[in-house]
Protein backbone atom coordinates (compact mmCIF):
# COMPACT_ATOMS: atom_id res chain seq x y z
CA UNK A 1 0.00 0.00 0.00
CA UNK A 2 1.13 3.66 -0.80
CA UNK A 3 2.22 5.72 1.52
CA UNK A 4 0.65 9.44 1.53
CA UNK A 5 3.52 12.03 0.66
CA UNK A 6 3.52 14.38 3.62
CA UNK A 7 4.41 18.23 3.18
CA UNK A 8 7.07 19.62 4.82
CA UNK A 9 6.94 23.36 6.50
CA UNK A 10 9.83 24.06 4.05
CA UNK A 11 7.50 23.41 1.04
CA UNK A 12 4.43 24.59 2.30
CA UNK A 13 6.42 27.93 3.15
CA UNK A 14 7.75 27.71 -0.74
CA UNK A 15 4.33 27.24 -1.95
CA UNK A 16 2.79 30.21 -0.09
CA UNK A 17 5.84 32.84 -1.48
CA UNK A 18 4.91 32.02 -4.81
CA UNK A 19 0.96 32.39 -4.09
CA UNK A 20 1.08 35.84 -2.63
CA UNK A 21 2.93 37.75 -5.64
CA UNK A 22 0.59 35.55 -7.91
CA UNK A 23 -2.14 36.97 -6.07
CA UNK A 24 -1.62 40.61 -5.86
CA UNK A 25 -0.27 41.00 -9.28
CA UNK A 26 -2.65 38.37 -11.45
CA UNK A 27 -5.44 37.23 -9.07
CA UNK A 28 -6.45 40.41 -7.52
CA UNK A 29 -6.59 42.80 -10.85
CA UNK A 30 -8.89 40.29 -12.29
CA UNK A 31 -11.87 39.73 -9.52
CA UNK A 32 -11.45 43.39 -8.54
CA UNK A 33 -14.40 44.45 -10.71
CA UNK A 34 -16.70 42.07 -9.37
CA UNK A 35 -16.19 43.05 -5.60
CA UNK A 36 -15.73 46.55 -5.68
CA UNK A 37 -14.09 48.15 -2.47
CA UNK A 38 -16.98 50.62 -1.07
CA UNK A 39 -14.43 52.18 1.54
CA UNK A 40 -13.27 54.20 -1.94
CA UNK A 41 -15.95 56.46 -1.74
CA UNK A 42 -15.86 60.01 -0.52
CA UNK A 43 -16.85 59.56 3.11
CA UNK A 44 -19.12 63.14 2.26
CA UNK A 45 -21.04 61.23 -0.58
CA UNK A 46 -22.01 58.17 0.55
CA UNK A 47 -24.45 59.03 3.29
CA UNK A 48 -24.91 54.99 3.82
CA UNK A 49 -21.41 55.13 5.63
CA UNK A 50 -22.90 57.25 8.62
CA UNK A 51 -26.11 54.58 9.86
CA UNK A 52 -23.79 54.12 12.80
CA UNK A 53 -22.95 57.34 13.73
CA UNK A 54 -25.02 59.72 15.58
CA UNK A 55 -23.98 62.76 16.93
CA UNK A 56 -21.21 65.02 16.33
CA UNK A 57 -18.16 66.46 17.87
CA UNK A 58 -18.94 69.32 20.07
CA UNK A 59 -15.97 71.16 18.79
CA UNK A 60 -17.34 72.09 15.86
CA UNK A 61 -19.88 74.50 17.20
CA UNK A 62 -22.90 73.66 15.13
CA UNK A 63 -25.28 75.88 17.48
CA UNK A 64 -22.59 78.65 17.36
CA UNK A 65 -24.31 80.66 14.90
CA UNK A 66 -21.77 83.33 14.97
CA UNK A 67 -19.67 80.54 13.00
CA UNK A 68 -22.60 78.18 11.34
CA UNK A 69 -25.36 79.04 9.41
CA UNK A 70 -28.16 76.47 10.90
CA UNK A 71 -30.30 75.28 8.19
CA UNK A 72 -33.03 76.32 10.43
CA UNK A 73 -36.10 76.35 7.65
CA UNK A 74 -36.83 79.71 7.39
CA UNK A 75 -38.36 80.06 3.96
CA UNK A 76 -36.09 82.85 1.89
CA UNK A 77 -37.51 85.30 -0.53
CA UNK A 78 -34.98 85.98 -2.86
CA UNK A 79 -35.00 89.78 -4.28
CA UNK A 80 -33.04 90.04 -7.66
CA UNK A 81 -31.89 86.93 -7.79
CA UNK A 82 -29.17 85.56 -10.75
CA UNK A 83 -31.31 84.23 -13.40
CA UNK A 84 -28.85 82.03 -14.04
CA UNK A 85 -25.01 81.21 -14.36
CA UNK A 86 -22.65 79.85 -16.32
CA UNK A 87 -20.07 76.78 -14.81
CA UNK A 88 -16.33 76.04 -16.74
CA UNK A 89 -14.45 73.54 -15.39
CA UNK A 90 -10.82 74.35 -14.92
CA UNK A 91 -9.92 71.20 -12.96
CA UNK A 92 -10.92 67.73 -12.13
CA UNK A 93 -8.62 67.31 -9.10
CA UNK A 94 -9.02 68.95 -7.10
CA UNK A 95 -12.56 69.94 -8.66
CA UNK A 96 -12.19 74.00 -9.59
CA UNK A 97 -15.06 75.67 -11.43
CA UNK A 98 -15.38 79.03 -12.34
CA UNK A 99 -19.14 80.53 -12.31
CA UNK A 100 -20.39 83.23 -14.70
CA UNK A 101 -23.20 85.45 -12.98
CA UNK A 102 -23.20 83.44 -9.71
CA UNK A 103 -24.75 87.01 -8.05
CA UNK A 104 -26.70 88.87 -9.82
CA UNK A 105 -25.92 92.59 -10.00
CA UNK A 106 -28.62 93.40 -7.73
CA UNK A 107 -27.41 91.22 -5.05
CA UNK A 108 -23.88 91.87 -5.17
CA UNK A 109 -25.00 95.91 -4.98
CA UNK A 110 -27.17 94.71 -1.66
CA UNK A 111 -24.41 93.09 -0.02
CA UNK A 112 -21.82 95.58 -0.61
CA UNK A 113 -24.34 97.99 0.60
CA UNK A 114 -23.55 96.53 4.34
CA UNK A 115 -25.59 98.90 6.72
CA UNK A 116 -25.42 97.79 10.83
CA UNK A 117 -28.87 96.75 12.79
CA UNK A 118 -28.80 100.55 13.48
CA UNK A 119 -29.54 101.50 9.45
CA UNK A 120 -26.48 103.66 8.82
CA UNK A 121 -25.10 103.06 5.58
CA UNK A 122 -21.05 102.28 6.33
CA UNK A 123 -18.36 104.33 4.92
CA UNK A 124 -16.22 102.92 2.05
CA UNK A 125 -13.11 105.29 2.49
CA UNK A 126 -10.05 104.13 2.98
CA UNK A 127 -8.54 104.07 6.53
CA UNK A 128 -6.14 106.76 7.24
CA UNK A 129 -4.26 104.42 10.02
CA UNK A 130 -3.73 100.91 10.17
CA UNK A 131 -5.49 99.23 12.29
CA UNK A 132 -8.25 101.82 11.41
CA UNK A 133 -10.66 103.21 14.29
CA UNK A 134 -13.68 102.71 13.30
CA UNK A 135 -17.58 104.44 14.43
CA UNK A 136 -20.72 102.63 15.26
CA UNK A 137 -22.09 103.29 11.86
CA UNK A 138 -19.21 100.66 10.33
CA UNK A 139 -19.48 97.15 10.02
CA UNK A 140 -16.03 96.37 9.11
CA UNK A 141 -12.98 95.46 11.42
CA UNK A 142 -9.66 94.45 10.40
CA UNK A 143 -9.75 90.83 9.01
CA UNK A 144 -7.65 88.64 11.19
CA UNK A 145 -5.24 85.79 11.24
CA UNK A 146 -5.32 82.85 13.07
CA UNK A 147 -2.79 80.14 13.61
CA UNK A 148 -4.34 77.45 15.47
CA UNK A 149 -4.14 78.98 19.05
CA UNK A 150 -5.06 82.76 19.19
CA UNK A 151 -5.92 85.54 17.16
CA UNK A 152 -4.32 88.65 15.58
CA UNK A 153 -4.05 91.96 12.79
CA UNK A 154 -0.86 91.26 10.67
CA UNK A 155 -0.89 93.59 7.95
CA UNK A 156 2.38 92.27 6.50
CA UNK A 157 0.16 89.00 5.67
CA UNK A 158 -3.13 90.02 5.45
CA UNK A 159 -4.14 93.82 4.56
CA UNK A 160 -8.06 93.41 4.64
CA UNK A 161 -11.50 94.77 6.40
CA UNK A 162 -14.04 92.06 7.16
CA UNK A 163 -18.10 92.47 7.78
CA UNK A 164 -20.08 89.70 8.76
CA UNK A 165 -23.06 89.75 7.13
CA UNK A 166 -26.44 89.64 8.88
CA UNK A 167 -28.22 86.48 7.68
CA UNK A 168 -31.54 88.69 5.66
CA UNK A 169 -33.04 87.14 2.66
CA UNK A 170 -30.07 87.79 0.27
CA UNK A 171 -27.67 85.80 2.38
CA UNK A 172 -30.09 82.95 2.99
CA UNK A 173 -30.78 82.56 -0.93
CA UNK A 174 -26.90 82.28 -1.27
CA UNK A 175 -26.99 80.01 1.35
CA UNK A 176 -29.46 77.63 -0.22
CA UNK A 177 -27.94 78.11 -3.98
CA UNK A 178 -24.41 77.11 -2.32
CA UNK A 179 -25.93 73.91 -1.04
CA UNK A 180 -27.74 73.33 -4.11
CA UNK A 181 -25.20 73.71 -6.17
CA UNK A 182 -23.03 70.90 -4.06
CA UNK A 183 -26.17 68.60 -4.33
CA UNK A 184 -27.21 69.15 -0.79
CA UNK A 185 -24.49 66.93 1.09
CA UNK A 186 -24.76 65.61 4.34
CA UNK A 187 -23.09 66.85 7.13
CA UNK A 188 -22.22 69.81 5.42
CA UNK A 189 -22.68 73.33 6.64
CA UNK A 190 -22.23 76.66 5.47
CA UNK A 191 -20.51 79.23 7.50
CA UNK A 192 -21.41 82.26 8.32
CA UNK A 193 -20.58 84.68 5.08
CA UNK A 194 -18.53 87.83 5.65
CA UNK A 195 -17.44 90.36 2.76
CA UNK A 196 -13.79 90.67 2.47
CA UNK A 197 -12.69 94.80 1.75
CA UNK A 198 -8.97 95.19 -0.03
CA UNK A 199 -8.29 99.02 -0.40
CA UNK A 200 -5.02 100.12 -2.24
CA UNK A 201 -2.45 98.13 -1.01
CA UNK A 202 -4.57 95.23 0.48
CA UNK A 203 -3.39 91.27 -0.09
CA UNK A 204 -3.92 88.29 1.62
CA UNK A 205 -0.50 86.44 0.98
CA UNK A 206 -0.25 82.46 0.02
CA UNK A 207 -2.48 80.19 2.23
CA UNK A 208 -4.89 77.48 2.53
CA UNK A 209 -8.42 77.55 3.29
CA UNK A 210 -8.40 73.89 5.34
CA UNK A 211 -6.05 73.22 8.03
CA UNK A 212 -6.07 69.39 7.84
CA UNK A 213 -8.46 69.16 10.91
CA UNK A 214 -10.51 66.87 9.66
CA UNK A 215 -9.70 63.85 11.82
CA UNK A 216 -9.60 65.81 14.87
CA UNK A 217 -13.60 66.58 14.39
CA UNK A 218 -13.70 68.85 11.17
CA UNK A 219 -12.78 70.99 8.03
CA UNK A 220 -13.75 73.20 5.24
CA UNK A 221 -14.49 71.17 2.25
CA UNK A 222 -14.71 73.88 0.07
CA UNK A 223 -14.89 77.48 -0.79
CA UNK A 224 -16.51 79.99 -2.88
CA UNK A 225 -14.71 82.80 -3.46
CA UNK A 226 -17.30 85.51 -4.99
CA UNK A 227 -16.56 89.22 -6.48
CA UNK A 228 -18.97 91.98 -5.15
CA UNK A 229 -17.19 94.94 -6.19
CA UNK A 230 -14.07 95.07 -8.45
CA UNK A 231 -13.91 98.84 -9.39
CA UNK A 232 -9.99 98.20 -8.80
CA UNK A 233 -6.59 97.58 -10.54
CA UNK A 234 -4.61 94.03 -9.38
CA UNK A 235 -6.26 92.27 -6.49
CA UNK A 236 -6.38 89.39 -8.37
CA UNK A 237 -6.48 85.20 -6.75
CA UNK A 238 -3.64 83.46 -7.74
CA UNK A 239 -2.96 80.08 -7.30
CA UNK A 240 0.25 79.23 -7.80
CA UNK A 241 0.43 75.22 -8.31
CA UNK A 242 -2.55 75.18 -11.10
CA UNK A 243 -1.70 75.22 -14.82
CA UNK A 244 -2.41 77.77 -17.34
CA UNK A 245 -5.61 75.83 -19.25
CA UNK A 246 -5.48 75.63 -22.88
CA UNK A 247 -7.88 77.77 -25.08
CA UNK A 248 -8.03 81.65 -25.41
CA UNK A 249 -11.52 81.64 -23.85
CA UNK A 250 -10.31 81.15 -20.38
CA UNK A 251 -8.20 84.45 -20.90
CA UNK A 252 -11.67 85.78 -20.23
CA UNK A 253 -11.23 85.19 -16.53
CA UNK A 254 -7.42 85.02 -16.38
CA UNK A 255 -4.53 86.76 -16.38
CA UNK A 256 -2.99 86.35 -19.99
CA UNK A 257 0.36 86.80 -21.09
CA UNK A 258 1.44 86.87 -24.40
CA UNK A 259 0.84 83.64 -26.20
CA UNK A 260 -0.57 82.19 -23.54
CA UNK A 261 -4.21 80.32 -23.27
CA UNK A 262 -2.89 79.07 -26.70
CA UNK A 263 -1.11 75.99 -24.96
CA UNK A 264 -0.92 74.45 -21.52
CA UNK A 265 1.51 76.51 -19.64
CA UNK A 266 3.95 74.83 -17.60
CA UNK A 267 2.49 75.60 -13.98
CA UNK A 268 5.53 76.80 -12.11
CA UNK A 269 5.25 75.64 -8.30
CA UNK A 270 5.45 78.53 -5.73
CA UNK A 271 6.16 78.67 -2.37
CA UNK A 272 6.99 74.98 -1.78
CA UNK A 273 8.14 76.32 1.87
CA UNK A 274 4.56 76.37 3.48
CA UNK A 275 5.55 78.58 5.92
CA UNK A 276 4.13 78.52 9.55
CA UNK A 277 0.99 76.89 10.09
CA UNK A 278 -2.37 79.48 10.00
CA UNK A 279 -5.28 77.57 10.52
CA UNK A 280 -8.82 78.08 11.74
CA UNK A 281 -11.73 79.75 11.14
CA UNK A 282 -10.32 82.84 8.93
CA UNK A 283 -6.73 81.60 7.65
CA UNK A 284 -6.39 78.37 6.79
CA UNK A 285 -3.06 77.49 6.64
CA UNK A 286 -0.44 80.41 5.87
CA UNK A 287 2.73 80.78 4.74
CA UNK A 288 5.66 82.99 2.46
CA UNK A 289 4.73 82.43 -0.47
CA UNK A 290 4.62 86.53 -0.44
CA UNK A 291 2.72 88.91 -2.88
CA UNK A 292 5.88 90.64 -4.40
CA UNK A 293 6.89 87.53 -6.12
CA UNK A 294 7.03 87.29 -10.25
CA UNK A 295 3.16 85.25 -10.76
CA UNK A 296 3.23 81.78 -11.38
CA UNK A 297 0.27 79.44 -12.18
CA UNK A 298 -2.71 81.37 -12.93
CA UNK A 299 -4.70 84.34 -11.58
CA UNK A 300 -8.27 84.98 -11.74
CA UNK A 301 -9.05 88.87 -12.55
CA UNK A 302 -12.18 90.25 -10.30
CA UNK A 303 -15.04 90.01 -12.01
CA UNK A 304 -18.15 91.98 -10.16
CA UNK A 305 -20.69 88.80 -9.95
CA UNK A 306 -18.65 85.96 -10.66
CA UNK A 307 -17.13 83.50 -8.39
CA UNK A 308 -14.39 80.58 -8.01
CA UNK A 309 -15.33 77.49 -6.61
CA UNK A 310 -12.97 74.74 -5.20
CA UNK A 311 -12.81 72.02 -2.96
CA UNK A 312 -10.09 71.32 -1.05
CA UNK A 313 -10.01 68.26 0.72
CA UNK A 314 -9.45 65.12 -0.88
CA UNK A 315 -11.57 61.67 -0.99
CA UNK A 316 -9.59 60.62 2.25
CA UNK A 317 -10.05 64.11 4.48
CA UNK A 318 -6.45 65.03 4.05
CA UNK A 319 -5.97 68.93 2.14
CA UNK A 320 -5.09 69.26 -2.02
CA UNK A 321 -1.29 71.32 -1.77
CA UNK A 322 -3.08 72.83 -5.34
CA UNK A 323 -5.06 74.66 -3.13
CA UNK A 324 -2.54 77.19 -2.33
CA UNK A 325 -3.68 80.88 -3.03
CA UNK A 326 -3.32 84.26 -2.26
CA UNK A 327 -5.02 87.60 -3.06
CA UNK A 328 -2.16 89.66 -4.95
CA UNK A 329 -2.23 93.26 -3.68
CA UNK A 330 -4.97 95.78 -5.24
CA UNK A 331 -2.85 99.19 -7.12
CA UNK A 332 -5.69 101.13 -7.46
CA UNK A 333 -9.67 101.40 -6.30
CA UNK A 334 -11.22 98.79 -4.10
CA UNK A 335 -12.38 95.21 -4.63
CA UNK A 336 -14.92 93.64 -2.16
CA UNK A 337 -15.32 89.72 -2.21
CA UNK A 338 -17.55 87.57 -0.53
CA UNK A 339 -16.06 84.21 1.28
CA UNK A 340 -18.92 81.14 1.26
CA UNK A 341 -17.05 78.71 2.81
CA UNK A 342 -18.36 75.40 3.69
CA UNK A 343 -17.37 72.98 6.89
CA UNK A 344 -18.00 69.31 7.09
CA UNK A 345 -18.20 67.76 9.99
CA UNK A 346 -17.76 63.55 10.08
CA UNK A 347 -20.26 62.99 13.15
CA UNK A 348 -19.01 60.28 15.58
CA UNK A 349 -19.65 56.28 15.97
CA UNK A 350 -22.15 55.92 19.13
CA UNK A 351 -20.27 54.57 22.01
CA UNK A 352 -19.79 51.19 21.48
CA UNK A 353 -19.38 50.78 18.01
Amino acid sequence: MASTPQLSTSTIITWLLYFVPVYIFVLDPLIRPFFPDSSSSPAWQDADAFAEWDHAPAMLHLTDDSFISPDDGVPANCPGEAAGYRVHMLSRAPLILYIENFLSADEADHLVDIRPRGGEIASYEPPLTYPPVFGSVNKYTPSIVYDGVSERIDPTKRLSDRALLDRDDTVRCLEDRARAFQGWRPHLYIERMWAQRYNSSGHYRHHYDWTGSLARGGDRLSTFMVYLGAECEGGGTNFPRLRMPPGKAWCRFLECQDGEGEREGDGEREGEREGEREGGREGGREGEGGTAKAKQGITFKPIKGNAIFWENLRPDGTGYPETWHAAYPVTSGTKIGLNIWSWYQPPRRKPGR
